[in-house]
């Protein structure tokens, strides 16, 4: 008597493409901003060095701020559990804009100007590992993938209509060449 092999069922396995999660372009979004922090807040740097990297961060800071607020936070807003986080990072966004505003205002005092910018990094620095650590966490538990995904397509599109260009992989030695090819 023969054996009937059993016919395989095939599944089809639906899977989803996270790149567009918004909780990984998040985490992607924040790696340039903490190789500028490292620069802003090594004591060793030199002050042109420190400036560049100041105007990099500022910028990348500000279009990353701007698109988070108006795609993630407002959906945050309306889930009851992400709401105070959400409130807590608009606040620690206009923190981190009223610094750039002074410092941006500084004339010709290198040790204030380097005092904000270190507070500044700081400030930046405590966000990013909050949001890296906790934040994210509650966004995956709270938000299905879909919802991730349809946010993260609306982050992107914001941000690239920010900046215009997307922005460039920078290492901690880029600041010069990447400084003469937009000046």
């Amino acid at each position: 008597m023969k054996k009937k092999k059993a016919k395989k069922k095939s599944l089809k396995i639906h899977t989803v493409d996270h790149s567009d999660d918004i909780t990984t372009l998040i985490l992607k979004d924040h790696q340039p901003i903490k190789k500028l922090i490292k620069v802003l807040k090594d004591t060793s740097v030199e002050i042109s060095k420190k400036k560049m990297a100041y105007s990099l961060f500022a910028k990348a800071l500000g279009d990353h701020a701007k698109a988070e607020e108006d795609t993630l936070y407002v959906h945050m807003k309306k889930n009851k559990k992400l709401r105070i986080a959400s409130l807590e990072g608009d606040t620690e966004h206009r923190l981190a804009n009223q610094l750039i505003i002074e410092t941006d205002r500084l004339a010709g005092d290198n040790d204030l100007w380097q005092a904000k910018v270190k507070v500044l990094a700081e400030l930046v620095d405590h966000h990013l590992k909050e949001e890296e650590k906790q934040i994210i966490k509650m966004i995956r538990k709270e938000l299905n993938a879909v919802a991730r995904i349809g946010i993260g397509k609306e982050y992107t599109k914001l941000l690239n209509q920010i900046r215009g260009e997307p922005m460039p992989k920078l290492d901690s030695t880029d600041y010069n060449s990447y400084r003469e090819d937009h000046a």
